[in-house]
């Protein structure tokens, strides 16, 4: 622990409050809530942890605080800052898919209505979210029928110009004109407020007593008008599809499913009754039995800030602190939010039926190649990153050299193009200058002859390149004298010198060109993943052809010992019995049976075969 930390936990305060944990560079890594700061915050350093904040904790090199009035206040503003600063650590919403909100600017001296993603605190005021972006279209132009706001803005409305064509058919009154006052406008806006927070009643009463006066005093011209805005009021009223605070029918369904680093929340919609909508959004960084504190996540950030919610929020599993989540949405929405889990009946049929389309679309996802293509592309960032390279790696080579004592020694060479194998670019070397063990030799001579023939190509202007594709990246099966051969051979070579790296498996060390100290990578980190899959299939590459050539030497050089044993006989015996072991397992009789062979040779095989001068021969293969 530093000083900066030491000295910043003394002085922690015993209040409730959010938390920052910040890494080297100042980045924000996770953010928290505290009912006493002093307490949580002094938490993460002491004891055991979990796997993920043990991962986190070893990452914090300072933190900030910020004191609020209550634990509720403080889950408002936890969730706030998350949205924010998208933390590493938290449970974060993977993808910016949201459904829309209605948007009154207040901030602005003549505010309009306008569809937003995302409830912001801006000093606006938001209704929502809706289910329909068609549907909300549709809404706010029955409002503009009703309700003669401005829609012009930005460079558009300059206070002082001549009305435009809205403002002279009536549908709006014109403020840039100054045909209205600010309190005038005012009036109007808080009439749209109320029917979007379901109060349409009383605006349709309203009229009704209007309407009733003016003609009652024989103002048929303003009757008319009344009229007319009432049957747009109880237009509205019956085509608005998110009618909230009446009827049992209006709910939210939700459910939470979690796998791996991945977590999906599937919502229907009902109202009256009816499923008119639903869909579905990822979480990041979620864990195993977290199910809770993501159905929190999700709630606090999806509903957050939006005056239009259901008064039911149906779970299959209820969010962490519920009482205080749900008193946090009453607040905001201005009436009762509740969250419930039924256990029988039509809704608990309706969350089963959410619950199994989540669990769907993450088995789905996780077995996508949308998926794989995220992981690679992070992991891929990730490298350059940490590597300091330039751009980011696309071809990506690793070499690998097998041999036994020197004997039958192979060098392979395996490509990954953005992140993912690629198979048929492979390549595997019979090493051809060396008849003693020498793993750096043979590593110069597979590199030689890979960029060699890389050249040739290229001067050959062959067309798609095989060899000629030289990668972006070459990393080096083993340690800091590996890597040296090669760099020493490029060097000799005089070619365009590519990002070369030696990752020594033991320690999972990486070794750079012209540096004494390795580097290591966290473990758990998806860059060095990536390495060690590189590394393990040059190695598995290797290995592979290394046996095949050594199972057929050892074969071939046993039955060429044998008198009498030709070119023709050996072929007949190997396709009869299919390896030395059975072979030497097989009788006289069983021998001289095999095509193209006689008694005699089969005798000859025999005993030469069960003698001390074959004794060990052919049994490397078990090594």
């Amino acid at each position: 622990m530093n000083d900066i930390l030491r000295d910043k936990l003394e002085k922690l305060p015993d209040e409730p409050g959010c938390y920052l944990m910040k890494d080297e560079q100042g980045n924000i890594i996770y953010v928290g809530k505290a009912v006493n700061l002093k307490n949580r915050v002094r938490s993460y350093f002491r004891g055991s942890h979990d796997p993920k904040t043990e991962r986190l904790v070893e990452h914090i090199a300072d933190f900030d605080t910020v004191i609020v009035g209550s634990e509720t206040e403080a889950l408002i503003l936890e969730s706030n800052l998350i949205k924010e600063h998208s933390p590493h650590y938290n449970i974060l919403m993977r993808d910016d898919k949201h459904y829309p909100y209605l948007r009154l600017t207040m901030n602005e001296d003549f505010p309009r209505l306008l569809v937003a993603r995302r409830a912001k605190n801006d000093g606006s005021r938001y209704f929502g979210p809706y289910p329909s972006v068609g549907g909300i279209h549709h809404v706010i132009e029955l409002i503009r029928d009703a309700f003669p706001l401005r829609s012009c803005g930005g460079a558009t409305f300059r206070p002082g110009q001549r009305a435009c064509l809205n403002g002279h058919i009536g549908r709006c009154k014109a403020p840039c004109a100054g045909q209205i006052s600010k309190d005038e406008y005012a009036v109007i806006v808080e009439e749209v407020s109320l029917f979007l927070q379901g109060k349409s009643k009383d605006l349709i009463r309203r009229e009704q007593e209007a309407m009733g006066k003016a003609a009652d005093e024989l103002r048929f011209e303003d009757a008319a008008r009344h009229r007319d805005r009432l049957r747009i009021y109880q237009q509205l009223q019956v085509r608005q599809e998110l009618d909230q605070g009446t009827g049992e029918g209006d709910y939210d369904l939700l459910a939470v499913t979690a796998g791996e680093d991945q977590a999906v929340v599937q919502i229907f919609f009902v109202r009256r009754g009816n499923v008119v909508s639903r869909e579905h959004f990822f979480l990041t960084n979620s864990g195993t039995g977290m199910d809770a504190l993501l159905m929190q996540r999700f709630i606090l950030e999806y509903y957050g800030g939006g005056e239009l919610l259901p008064r039911q929020i149906c779970c299959n599993v209820l969010p962490e602190q519920a009482e205080m989540v749900a008193q946090a949405l009453s607040k905001s929405s201005g009436h009762r939010v509740e969250f419930i889990v039924p256990q029988r009946g039509a809704k608990k049929r309706l969350l089963d039926l959410t619950k199994a389309n989540a669990q769907l679309i993450l088995d789905n996802y996780l077995r996508s190649r949308q998926r794989q293509e995220l992981i690679s592309s992070k992991a891929l960032e990730d490298l350059r990153l940490a590597l300091h390279m330039d751009r980011t790696p696309r071809r990506i080579e690793c070499y690998d050299i097998s041999h036994v004592q020197g004997r039958y020694m192979v060098g392979s060479m395996v490509v990954f193009i953005n992140g993912a194998p690629a198979p048929k670019l492979y390549r595997r070397f019979k090493i051809k200058t060396l008849t003693e063990s020498n793993d750096f030799a043979a590593l110069q001579e597979v590199i030689e002859r890979r960029y060699r023939r890389g050249l040739d190509e290229r001067e050959q202007g062959k067309e798609p390149l095989d060899f000629g594709d030289f990668p972006d990246l070459l990393v080096i099966d083993g340690g800091k004298g590996q890597l040296s051969a090669v760099c020493e051979r490029l060097d000799d070579m005089a070619v365009q010198f590519p990002a070369i790296i030696s990752l020594a498996k033991q320690e999972e060390e990486i070794f750079f060109p012209g540096r004494s100290e390795p580097m290591r990578l966290p473990y758990e980190s998806d860059s060095l993943q990536l390495l060690q899959r590189l590394r393990d299939e040059a190695h598995r590459f290797a290995i592979t052809f290394h046996r095949q050539l050594r199972g057929k030497g050892q074969v071939s050089s046993a039955l060429d010992e044998v008198p009498g044993i030709g070119a023709e006989r050996k072929k007949a015996l190997l396709k009869t019995f299919g390896s030395l072991k059975r072979i030497r397992e097989a009788g006289e009789e069983e021998l001289a049976a095999a095509p193209k062979m006689n008694r005699s040779a089969a005798a000859s095989l025999y005993e030469y075969l069960h003698s001390g001068d074959a004794e060990g021969k052919g049994e490397e293969s078990n090594a």
